[in-house]
């Protein structure tokens, strides 16, 4: 079975990642609260950040990636 979640992501200005989901729905997910931890500091060379793309499941910047779970959970962090 082919599940996709996602049908595209957009980096945005300011670190801020536009989500687009299968359902209609659009997230703005701010990662700026995650760039000082070793995982998501390749995001802040440009060029890392620009390379988003995603396979409907996975967010991928190079060699850092996201699920569309986490993704949602970081969202439900935010303030």
């Amino acid at each position: 079975m082919d599940r996709r979640y996602l049908t595209a992501v957009t980096p945005l200005p300011n670190h801020v990642l536009q989500v687009d989901f299968v359902s209609g729905s659009r997230l703005l997910l701010d990662m700026k609260p995650y760039l000082d931890k070793i995982r998501f500091r390749p995001l802040t060379d440009a060029r890392v950040w620009n390379s988003a793309v995603t396979n409907g499941i996975f967010v991928r910047f190079g060699d850092v990636e996201l699920s569309h779970d986490e993704i949602l959970s970081m969202a439900e962090q935010e303030h």
